[in-house]
């Protein structure tokens, strides 16, 4: 006899964690379910042993150093694999012109493990793009819809912000102050916010004026929600140690508190439906159990797909469901970026605080994505962050044959003044660039997804104009060095997985509607990033989760 469920959420990230909170919150008799392919969080033993390493230690950059030793890490199937430059590599089956390496993490709580925790909005002319500018999609829902559940969002996750410097900001409107004020910037960050505001720069015949605001940022500038105050540990990537920086696995626990059942090391495998369409049952193997490969059945009176933008699709297209558009995988997007570092004239100081606290949104909207992405630039509280962490300097220093009191006056010189500007541009959703099924397999004989993915030149212009702008911003600095200054046409992901199941009104171009239900299945629901329609240039998490808590709210109607 099959176990039945009212909800079962599949994937305990953000998305979905969101999702089972309130729909328990507002549900409470509802029986609730919320699997998870993973491990279960990170506990407060190992969040305090990896406090202790951090410390000691002089190379900050990978995400998924806590995690080595996760069982998942095979079993999930994870894409991690540290014999390769980039782990997602040896997951995806990489099949188009340009490499796709944006990583996830598996764990309860999902890749809000490793992340900066900025949460800007979008601005309006986001959802408007086609309207607006002729490029891209409109989205079904507009800032004025999503307004109220951005605020929804931010008290969820404590966003600490300058909500005077962001109220109007390209039109977006607040109608909520931040729960948090803004967390102090950083030496760094005033420093060359004193630079840097006010700078003009033309873009596409348009004069922009430039300012540096603070970043919202989901951790706390004060106790908030049970967490401590941030202590500016600056090692918010790959965890913050002491839970000051939001992570999913909060609102799982609350969501726990509120009956929900949540069960780790599951891996659905398909979902099947009935002659009507209804999705009526959930298949998944535990990595746990004795056998491995022993299929478990559960059914749902609603289902909820939380499984992130490469994992969802993947799973539809293996059950072959909700793609009567044949747009299911179709328009895999990211967030495309670039950075300059430097050698300022005097010592910055960076490390001390989180890694990006300021940022330049006056780019982020205007005539000009008519012929190029919007561009959103971020100062680096970190150094030359991915670029060159302060062991690899050492390194330099010592095969130049510096040691004992040279090394370290050299290093004590030299790493407080490295600074670093990032910068990053949207890519229009393309259904060329897309997930399919490939024919290599995962440990339990699933097909791995098979990624194409190709950057247009209209990404390229915006990388390129972008590059300029900030090597005019640098030079407005008397005595700095910037060690790269000449434009390559190059760029690296960000990690923002977003597309692939994309919302719209017409069943015929989209897999969802507005509410994030499926055209094709009246109790399937998605909810993460692959539903967006375009990706705009602020990171997505905010957004995500925004529409998370709109879609439980559909979900409950449904219910009740």
């Amino acid at each position: 006899m099959l176990e039945d469920f009212d909800v079962v959420i599949i994937g305990a990230g953000i998305a979905g964690a969101l999702c089972a909170y309130k729909i328990s919150k507002l549900c409470p008799s509802q029986k609730i379910l919320l699997l998870e392919a993973s491990d279960h969080e990170v506990d407060k033993p190992q969040r305090q042993e990896f406090r202790e390493w951090m410390v000691d230690s002089p190379n900050r950059g990978d995400m998924h150093a806590p995690y080595a030793g996760l069982a998942s890490r095979r079993y999930a199937p994870s894409p991690e694999d540290a014999s390769q430059p980039f782990p997602a590599q040896k997951y995806y089956d990489q099949s188009g012109p340009d490499g796709f390496l944006a990583q996830f993490v598996r764990l309860v709580g999902g890749t809000t493990w490793a992340w900066r925790g900025n949460v800007p909005r979008f601005v309006p002319n986001d959802f408007c793009l086609r309207s607006a500018y002729g490029v891209g999609e409109d989205w079904p829902i507009t800032y004025d819809d999503i307004e109220p559940y951005y605020c929804e969002a931010e008290r969820e996750l404590g966003v600490s912000g300058d909500s005077k410097a962001w109220d109007g900001l390209l039109g977006g409107y607040r109608s909520e102050p931040f729960p948090m004020n803004a967390i102090p910037l950083s030496y760094s960050d005033r420093i060359l916010q004193a630079k840097f505001d006010g700078f003009e720069t033309e873009i596409e015949g348009e004069t922009k004026i430039l300012h540096v605001r603070s970043t919202p940022q989901a951790r706390n500038a004060r106790d908030y929600d049970g967490r401590p105050a941030c202590e500016g540990n600056s090692n918010c990537i790959p965890l913050c140690p002491i839970q000051a920086k939001y992570d999913g696995s909060i609102h799982v626990k609350k969501a726990i508190e509120n009956g929900v059942e949540l069960r780790t090391g599951c891996v659905v495998t398909q979902l099947e439906v009935d002659s009507s369409g209804r999705v009526t049952t959930v298949n998944y193997k535990n990595w746990r159990s004795a056998n491995k490969q022993e299929e478990h059945k559960i059914s749902a009176r609603i289902v909820v797909l939380a499984a992130n933008a490469i994992e969802t699709p993947k799973l539809l297209l293996i059950s072959n469901l909700a793609n009567s558009s044949d747009q299911v995988g179709r328009n895999l997007t990211d967030h495309l970026q670039s950075e300059m570092t430097a050698i300022y004239p005097e010592p910055l100081y960076p490390f001390r605080g989180p890694q990006s606290l300021s940022s330049i949104e006056d780019l982020r909207d205007g005539d000009f994505r008519r012929h190029h992405s919007a561009i959103r630039i971020t100062i680096g509280n970190d150094g030359w962050a991915r670029a060159k962490s302060p062991s690899d300097v050492l390194d330099d220093f010592m095969k130049e044959g510096s040691f004992g009191k040279t090394l370290h006056d050299r290093l004590a010189k030299y790493i407080p003044t490295m600074m670093r500007l990032g910068f990053s541009t949207e890519v229009l959703p393309n259904p060329n660039n897309r997930i399919t099924l490939s024919n290599k397999l995962d440990e339990y004989g699933l097909p791995r997804p098979k990624i194409h993915f190709e950057v247009d030149q209209y990404v390229y212009n915006a990388l390129k104009k972008a590059h300029e702008i900030v090597v005019s911003l640098l030079k407005t600095i008397n005595g700095i060095k910037i060690t790269e200054p000449e434009w390559k046409r190059e760029y690296r992901t960000a990690a923002h997985i977003m597309g692939t199941c994309r919302m719209g009104n017409d069943p015929e171009t989209s897999v969802v509607n507005a509410d994030g239900r499926t055209h094709d299945h009246c109790n399937l629901y998605i909810v993460g990033a692959s539903v967006f329609t375009t990706a705009a240039t602020a990171n997505p998490t905010l957004t995500l989760s925004a529409l998370s808590l709109r879609t439980a709210d559909a979900v409950v109607q449904e219910l009740l």
